[in-house]
């Protein structure tokens, strides 16, 4: 072989073993390094490690803010106040993807790669950002409203705002531009008018329409009583929805039924005294009838269909009757049935008898003082009959009263008065010399007594004491 022919396969030798080494360091160099070509948001990445590529990134992002001027304000924002979160390791594992095998780190350095960063947005704290801008710079719309008044008896409208707001949609797009581009950026924003959805005046007329409600004249007789809702209730009865107010029915219809309920009467049992073998022996008093109104619902739709149609409402209730069967038995004494009053086994009471003109104490059936000689009222001022019971006792005390001629009597320190209706009472007479008669030498109508008995008499009874006059 000639010289010729030695040098030149030497230059090839040579020049393969250049490559190879050229190769071998670019496979080991840039095995955990970004390759040739690589950028993140445009800006070259191309031999930063992992770790570089992370603190670039995150430094490319803090100075990414947004610089926003609304008319003559400027304020900065950064994307994290937007709620804007990088993911620079994420971004920096798609920047290094290629550096997997030896093939695709020489296959790209041949084709350079833009990557786009890695990041989220919380929308929540966005909107907030937006709103606090809206409540700095511009002013929110408010809807007007109907509300009920500080006495809940009448409806108040509080008017409508009109609004002054930032269009949101040009910050995030501006902001999301500036996330993809790692770089600050700048946007003018302007506050444009915004009308509310509910207008004064429809507002107004909702609560026109509501005070025309309240001021409806509703009653409903039960035949006795008239029920009327108050002005507060008929408010509270009402919805306000749209322009116009509506009925709640069903909070009428349990106004109705409540004033049907209270105007019900139960019937009440009668009573019958029975002696000590389950005998009756008398009648107290018959059963009371009861009554129970049978229309509320037909009513309570009245009343609705009528305020529906802002009409006054006067209606009734109808009532079914209702009569008791049952009994309530009250046990005597034991002889106590052929007696003025029949007193239960051992219970005190006065008998008066206006014909013998004499008083007796009984307990049960037993009389235990008397019958004690006494005067009653005089034919033109008799002393009443029935049962009764003692309600007010005086030691003494000054009587004073009419005659029936319409002269004024007095009568200082009448002694022991036990009274057991109206004016009518047991009390001592010290004026008298004999008792056991009637006639025009009677009394005002009290029972005149020995003073000594009325004494008895008064310590016998106390308050309560059921007192039986009869003839």
């Amino acid at each position: 072989m000639s010289k010729r022919l030695w040098w030149i396969l030497g230059i090839v030798v040579a020049f393969v073993l250049v490559v190879a080494a050229a190769g071998s360091y670019y496979a080991f160099h840039f095995k955990d390094r970004a390759l040739p070509g690589a950028s993140v948001a445009g800006q070259s990445v191309s031999g930063l490690s992992g770790e570089e590529i992370v603190d670039d990134t995150h430094s490319r992002f803090a100075d990414a803010a947004i610089t926003i001027v609304i008319g003559e304000e400027r304020t900065t924002a950064k994307l994290s106040e937007l709620g804007y979160v990088l993911d620079a390791e994420e971004t920096t594992a798609q920047v290094l993807a290629p550096n997997t095998s030896i093939v695709s780190r020489f296959s790209a350095a041949f084709s350079p790669r833009n990557i786009d960063p890695v990041y989220s947005v919380d929308e929540k704290q966005e909107e907030t950002y937006i709103e606090n801008l809206i409540e700095k710079y511009g002013e929110a719309k408010k809807d007007a409203s109907v509300e009920l008044s500080d006495g809940g008896n009448s409806f108040v409208v509080t008017p409508a705002v009109v609004g002054r707001e930032i269009e949101g949609d040009t910050l995030k797009q501006t902001a999301r531009a500036a996330a993809l581009a790692l770089k600050p950026a700048t946007v003018e924003l302007s506050l444009s008018e915004v009308q509310p959805e509910v207008s004064t005046q429809a507002a107004q007329q909702a609560a026109d329409d509501a005070n025309t409600v309240v001021g409806l004249d509703i009653s409903i007789t039960d035949g006795i009583d008239t029920h009327t809702p108050t002005e507060v209730e008929k408010a509270s009865w009402v919805n306000i929805s749209a322009d116009k107010a509506e009925i709640d029915k069903d909070k009428v219809t349990a106004w109705v039924e409540a004033a049907a309920l209270a105007s019900n009467v139960e019937p009440t049992p009668g009573v019958r005294n029975v002696n000590s073998r389950g005998d009756v022996v008398s009648t107290v008093s018959e059963g009371g009838i009861g009554w129970k109104a049978k229309n509320a619902k037909e009513v309570a739709d009245e009343v609705i269909h009528a305020m529906e149609n802002r009409e006054a409402y006067y209606g009734d209730f109808d009532y079914d009757k209702i009569t008791s069967e049952q009994w309530n038995d009250r046990l005597i004494a034991d002889g106590a049935e052929n007696l003025a009053y029949q007193a239960a086994p051992g219970e005190k009471w006065i008998d008066i008898d206006l014909s013998n003109y004499t008083v007796s104490a009984y307990e049960g059936s037993t009389i235990v003082r008397g019958p004690v000689s006494m005067v009653p009222g005089a034919p033109v001022t008799p002393t009443v009959t029935g049962v009764y019971k003692t309600y007010l006792q005086f030691p003494t005390q000054t009587m004073r009263g009419l005659n029936a001629d319409g002269s004024r009597y007095e009568t200082p320190d009448v002694p022991w008065a036990t009274y057991f209706h109206e004016g009518y009472a047991l009390h001592g007479a010290y004026w008298r010399d004999s008792f056991g008669y009637g006639g025009e030498a009677g009394s005002h109508g009290c029972i005149n007594m020995p003073v000594d008995e009325a004494e008895w008499f008064y310590d016998f009874a106390g308050i309560g004491t059921t007192v039986a006059s009869h003839y």
